[in-house]
């Protein structure tokens, strides 16, 4: 029998794991190699090997800016640029704002550029070096002049040469006309929100500054029973060093230090990340809560914090534990009696809504309750010290309305203390906590006061939204994009229509928007804001709680909710969420495994399952009406990627061109399952829908396949295309049969007649194609792949003659292909061949890269091209099939004759780390189609070699070396070699051939290619 699905998530996990840990390392190992040669001056050398670790970790800021930098010196703005500005719309950050500045002023956008200063130094304060720079490109834009704010100092600079007078004003106040430079500001200069200084009523560049974002600053604490640890910095003043000051209950100093440690580990989260370390012993403080502040008296994340709470461990504290039974650990399986009812004894409902950022969002979300608040309902808004003024101010135009309700914090106190501070203002009130980047639908309290009081001990209620763990929808498992409020409306419209009243019980609630009955908020008590701080966990904590008591916790399935997610304090984020994670689980042993649990189990599926069918039916109606029909063109495919995935997506462009929506079958994971992925817009696509998404419809293999039989045949299928069956469970094939339905099959690979895909035996070597099965049998063995039992030959070449027998259609990529199916398929007739691209025979080499490169920008500069060496260029990624052993037999053989041959792989190989002592040899790590041929260009090679050892079916790399004007190289085998012959682009060579071999005819062809280059 084949593994047990456990076995098997445990191995991919395990082997995925190992994969990312190699790919870190040699990340690491580039870069760190990057900065050495820059260190020496070597900019080429760094900027390739930067390159390197950009496209290992792509999602690492640091490295990003790294390589931008290095473009910028090389001179290559275009690059650097396009590098920059997706980093600076997802990181904000002095020295990002500034290069950006210099890229457009170098590209002759003078204006843009200004603009950009004027962000910078209205939020940030500029060192000594960049002040300089900044003053010479203000004078270049021939602009009034510009001015600074250094926090640390309380310092003014105006560029001032001609000693003009300027009028400063704190917020509306006109405190100072002055001529000089430099000037300090008066005391409590802090407590402003904004300083202009202008010039003859014209603002400099930089001004208004934004006084609150200039000594922001960005900090976090813990505690591991020794010391209070964590980091603080101040972002728009990174030289700054930090002071952490230590306050008891009573407000009274307890301790105050310099925090001088750099550090290193966050360092990959944020650009430039350069925060300070702090260690604070607990020997020297008493039992109780603290508060760890800044200079300016604002808490750090993490505080208030009491370091001895959850040390029940330690015996010096068994005595104070005996008065704190509240904090002592209770298992997270646990569940009360039945609780204490009040039942509709309410007051009334208060929507709580905590506010600190998110102007913008926070306008959206009010508007939206406002829009749905039913009478009697009033909305209790608490702005926890938002260092937005604007904000605040929009807040308090607010109270004109007679149901909202305002309440100010005079210091920052988190999500907890917010909302804690809203419901103690309204005892006997039904509560509903509502994030302030949501987006809420008419009916939704309604609803969820239904869903509160429909059984006696529910304690809290919380909807389906796009962006809420295990209530998200539609992915539950991966990002959803950002609802329009219209949007929200149609899923609210939807539920309510099929889960009209339907709760379902759940292990925890939710506080972006979760419902609190008024009995069950009067038991459990308020949020525990000295454990979580500034949130993450709290409402777990407090559903933890209520669930000792006896309370419940559902899903109103019939209520959607939209939201934005992350908008406050994200760069503490995940210390936070971490440390608050630790927490719940000392205080509910077993509080992961629960959830984990509920998530492995997923008792959700079905409803997601039915909301999308439903949708989906509601679609097809209104096509209906419309004197239309969704047609859908079926496709049965793997999820490698790879050259697979771009012919089937290719081929469901065509489709939908056609007005044929691709709806593809894939496998899950583990091969139990397979999912009916709809795709209403093409996988390149930027912008995605919410409204477009169905992807519920996950059925299990056996179990539920007459179920997707169903499925299937309610829909109308216009084609079906059968592209491969990789990964699948072997009842998948079930389909081409039982659906009724005509299908095409299309042969990417040789999976046909070879269970191992391509050819390749075990030993890593061409297996020739044997014509006796016995080989084949031999040469697979005991192996089950995707099967239930282990392969028998006999069986697999006559399942597939019958499929390929009962097809309407087969169509392969290439000639190659197809004579070498018709050899294993005598019977089979009409294989046709069609070309995945046009290679177009009819134009030269020269003409050919000449019309495929007039849209990509000229870049000379990248692997310093070495004269007295030959350049191979190697295209794609390099596994056993592809040639790795081959290029590694190159490679050595080059080094150890000394050869004047060095080689680039443009792409990855399966183990890069075994080339990493070889100065001969140098790998740029993964690529994006639409970059291919510029990057290949970068390389300066002198030829194209293409070392795959099986007969490959068509071969897309082969395309990208052509369109880069590269001759190529490549064995007689496959549809390479015959395309090379119809076009005339290069040479062949015997794959008999021995590695020294082949090296010299590297060497003979890259001679002449360079004498042809030289004489031209």
């Amino acid at each position: 029998m084949s593994k047990d699905p456990k076995i098997k998530l445990k191995e991919y996990t395990e082997k995925k794991a190992e994969g990312l840990e190699r790919i870190r390392q040699s990340a690491q190992s580039a870069f760190l190699y990057a900065q050495e040669q820059k260190a020496q001056g070597r900019i080429d050398e760094a900027t390739c090997w930067m390159d390197r670790a950009h496209r290992l970790v792509d999602h690492n800021p640091n490295i990003t800016f790294d390589l931008v930098m290095l473009r910028l010196k090389q001179k290559q703005y275009h690059e650097a640029y396009d590098l920059l500005l997706p980093l600076m719309k997802k990181f904000d950050f002095y020295e990002g704002w500034l290069v950006l500045a210099i890229l457009l002023s170098h590209l002759g956008n003078l204006s843009q550029a200004v603009q950009k200063i004027q962000y910078a130094l209205s939020h940030y304060s500029p060192t000594n070096q960049s002040w300089s720079m900044i003053r010479l490109l203000v004078q270049d834009a021939n602009e009034v002049g510009c001015c600074a704010l250094i926090g640390s100092l309380g310092q003014v600079w105006i560029d001032n040469p001609h000693y003009h007078v300027m009028s400063v004003f704190l917020d509306d106040e006109l405190i100072l006309k002055t001529a000089d430079p430099f000037f300090s500001l008066p005391e409590n200069w802090e407590m402003y929100s904004y300083l202009h200084i202008e010039k003859e009523d014209r603002p400099l560049i930089g001004s208004p500054i934004n006084i609150q974002s200039i000594i922001r600053t960005e900090g976090f604490v813990e505690s591991d029973g020794k010391c209070f640890k964590g980091w603080l910095w101040h972002p728009a003043e990174p030289d700054r060093i930090p002071t952490v000051n230590v306050y008891d209950t009573q407000g009274i100093l307890s301790k105050e230090i310099k925090a001088t440690k750099e550090f290193e580990v966050a360092t990959l989260e944020f650009p430039l990340f350069r925060a300070k370390q702090f260690f604070i012993p607990l020997k020297e403080f008493y039992f109780g809560l603290y508060a760890l502040k800044d200079d300016y008296g604002r808490n750090l994340i993490g505080s208030p914090i009491n370091p001895f709470l959850l040390q029940q461990k330690r015996r010096q504290f068994k005595d104070i534990h005996k008065k704190h039974q509240d904090y002592l650990p209770v298992s997270a399986y646990y569940k009360g009696d039945t609780p204490a009812v009040e039942g509709k004894n309410t007051l009334g409902t208060v929507v709580v809504i905590p506010v600190y950022k998110g102007k913008e969002e926070t306008i959206l979300c009010v508007q939206s309750v406002l829009n749905s608040l039913p009478s009697g309902v009033v909305l209790q808004l608490v702005n926890d010290c938002s260092p937005d003024t604007e904000l605040v101010d929009w807040l308090e135009e607010q109270v004109d309305h007679e149901a909202i309700f305002l309440i100010h914090h005079i210091e920052n106190m988190g999500f907890p203390g917010a909302v804690n501070t809203g419901m103690y203002a309204w005892p006997g009130y039904d509560v509903i906590l509502l994030n302030s980047d949501t987006l809420v639908p008419k009916g939704w309290i309604e609803n969820l006061t239904k869903a509160a009081y429909c059984s006696e001990n529910i304690g809290t209620v919380t909807p389906f939204s796009n962006d809420a763990s295990i209530f998200s929808y539609p992915y539950h498992d991966k990002e959803n994009p950002v609802p329009t409020l219209k949007s929200v409306q149609v899923f609210m419209q939807y539920l309510q229509k099929i889960y009209k009243n339907k709760i379902i019980d759940v292990p925890t609630g939710h506080g972006f928007c979760m419902f609190i009955r008024h009995d069950c908020l009067s038991q459990t008590g308020l949020f525990r804001e000295t454990l979580f701080a500034q949130g993450y966990g709290e409402e777990n904590d407090f559903c933890m709680r209520a669930q000792h008591l006896g309370w419940r916790h559902v899903l109103a399935a019939d209520i959607f909710v939209g939201h934005k997610g992350g908008v406050s304090f994200q760069n503490s984020k995940n210390a936070l969420l971490k440390r608050n994670l630790a927490i719940l689980n000392k205080l509910y042993p077993d509080y992961d495994e629960m959830v984990m649990d509920y998530i492995d189990r997923d008792f959700l599926r079905s409803v997601r399952y039915e909301i999308d069918l439903y949708r989906l039916q509601e679609l097809e109606k209104k096509y209906a009406k419309q004197g239309k029909s969704l047609q859908y063109g079926l496709f049965i495919t793997h999820t490698y990627g790879g050259g697979v995935e771009r012919a089937v997506q290719e081929r469901a462009n065509e489709l939908r061109l056609k007005g044929i929506i691709p709806l593809f079958i894939r496998p899950t994971l583990l091969g139990d399952a397979c999912r009916c992925e709809i795709q209403f817009k093409s996988s390149s696509s930027t912008q995605i829908d919410i409204e477009d998404l169905y992807p519920n419809f996950v059925f299990s293999l056996p179990s539920e396949y007459d179920a997707l039989l169903v499925f299937l045949q309610n829909r109308k299928i216009a084609c079906f295309e059968v592209h491969h069956f990789a990964g699948h469970h072997v009842k998948i094939r079930h389909l081409l049969q039982d659906l009724g339905i005509a299908y095409d099959m299309y042969l990417h690979d040789y999976m046909s007649f070879c269970p191992r895909i391509s050819l390749v035996n075990a030993d890593g070597v061409y297996c020739q194609e044997p014509s006796k099965l016995s080989v084949c049998q031999k040469c697979i063995g005991k192996e089950h792949f995707d099967e239930a039992e282990p392969i028998k030959m006999k069986k697999w070449i006559a399942r597939s003659t019958q499929e390929l027998g009962a097809a309407r259609s087969i169509i392969v990529p290439s000639e190659d292909t197809a004579k070498r199916i018709a050899h294993h398929f005598p019977k089979i007739k009409g294989i046709k061949a069609r070309d995945l691209e046009n290679d177009r025979a009819d134009l030269s080499l020269e003409q050919l890269a000449y019309f495929s490169q007039m849209s990509i920008p000229d870049q000379d500069k990248h692997l310093k091209k070495s004269y007295c060496r030959f350049r191979v260029c190697i295209i794609g990624a390099i596994g056993i099939e592809k040639g790795f052993n081959i290029v590694q037999g190159l490679v050595k053989d080059s080094n150890e004759r000394d050869l004047p041959l060095e080689f680039v792989i443009v792409g990855r190989t399966v183990d890069d780390r075994l080339f990493f002592d070889i100065d001969r040899i140098f790998i740029t790590g993964t690529y994006q189609e639409e970059e291919a041929v510029a990057l290949v260009k970068r390389q300066h090679a002198d030829i194209a070699f293409f070392p795959a050892i099986w007969p490959e079916t068509w071969c897309y790399a082969l395309s990208i070396a052509w369109r880069s004007g590269l001759e190529t190289v490549v064995f007689d085998l496959g549809a390479p070699a015959q395309r090379v012959k119809n076009t005339q682009r290069g040479s062949i060579l015997s794959p008999l051939m021995t590695i020294p071999e082949i090296n010299d005819m590297l060497l003979i062809l890259c001679k002449k290619i360079r004498y042809k280059m030289n004489n031209n």
